[in-house]
C-alpha cells in the first residue's frame, strides 16, 4: 500500500465514517454556525474564485471533540500508506479545519504546504466536487515558494496544460469517504457547489514532525480570515 500510494499519489477511501456519524457531526456544524460567527473567505481568482466558511483547528480543537479523535484515526491510516513517519501540523489553525461552502462557492486552484492532506466528507451534495491532479507538480530548485517554483506551478496548473499533461480525478462529496492525497504535489480545487445544501468537509494536515513554513502568517490569514490581503502568499 505504501508503494501504490506512492506511485499514485492518493487513495479513496469509501465508508470511513458511517452516514450516521456523518450527520451527528454536521448537526454538530449547524449547532456551532448557529450560535458563533463563523469567517467567510472570498478571494477572486480568474477560472475558480476561493468562496468557502471555514472553522479554524484551534475552534475545532475547543468544540469539535470528535473530530478530532477522528483526526487521530486519520493519522493512524495515513502512516500505513506512507513513506515517511507523518504527523498533524504542529500549527494548530492548520491542522484540522471544518470547510463549508454554500451554493456557488468553490475553491482556487492550489498545492497544500503540507506534505499528505485527507478530507473527510460529512454530506452529499449536488456539485462541490473536488478536481485532482495528482503527482502532478514540477519540482523547482528550493523551497516551494521560489520565484521558479511559483512560475512552473503557475504553466502547469493553465487549463490547456493540464488538459495534454494531467491525470484528472474526480471525487464527489459523499456522506463518511476520505479523500487521501499528497497535498504538496497534487494539483486540486473544488468546483462551485450547485444545490441547495451546504457542502461540509474536514480538512487534516500532515506533514514531518518540526516542519514550518515561510509563508504561515500570510497564508493562514488569506486562508482562515475574511481580511483583505495583498495576494495569496503561495502565488504572488
Amino acid at each position: 500500500m505504501i508503494a501504490e500510494f506512492t506511485e499514485v499519489g492518493y487513495q479513496i477511501i469509501t465508508g470511513f465514517l458511517s452516514v450516521d456519524e456523518c450527520g451527528r457531526l454536521t448537526a454538530a456544524v449547524n449547532d456551532y454556525r448557529s450560535a458563533h460567527d463563523v469567517p467567510v473567505v472570498h478571494r477572486p481568482a480568474s477560472e475558480r474564485p476561493l468562496h468557502y466558511a471555514v472553522i479554524d483547528g484551534e475552534k475545532v480543537r475547543d468544540h469539535f471533540p470528535d473530530v478530532t479523535r477522528i483526526a487521530e484515526d486519520v493519522g493512524n491510516l495515513v502512516n500505513s500508506i506512507s513513506d515517511e513517519a507523518l504527523l498533524l501540523l504542529s500549527d494548530s489553525k492548520v491542522a484540522v479545519n471544518i470547510n463549508i461552502t454554500s451554493k456557488g462557492g468553490s475553491y482556487r486552484w492550489h498545492y497544500d504546504r503540507n506534505a499528505v492532506t485527507a478530507i473527510l466528507y460529512l454530506n452529499e451534495v449536488e456539485g462541490g466536487e473536488t478536481e485532482c491532479y495528482p503527482n502532478y507538480r514540477l519540482k523547482m530548485p528550493g523551497d516551494g515558494n521560489s520565484m521558479w517554483q511559483k512560475i512552473a506551478d503557475r504553466v502547469i496548473r493553465s487549463k490547456p496544460v493540464r488538459r495534454i499533461f494531467g491525470r484528472r480525478v474526480m471525487v464527489s462529496p459523499k456522506a463518511g469517504t476520505l479523500l487521501v492525497m499528497r497535498g504538496n504535489q497534487c494539483l486540486h480545487s473544488v468546483l462551485p457547489v450547485t444545490g441547495n445544501a451546504d457542502r461540509v468537509n474536514v480538512i487534516i494536515s500532515f506533514d514531518l514532525p518540526g516542519k514550518t513554513f515561510a509563508v504561515a502568517d500570510g497564508l493562514n490569514q488569506y486562508l482562515y480570515t475574511g481580511e483583505s490581503t495583498s495576494g495569496d502568499p503561495n502565488y504572488s
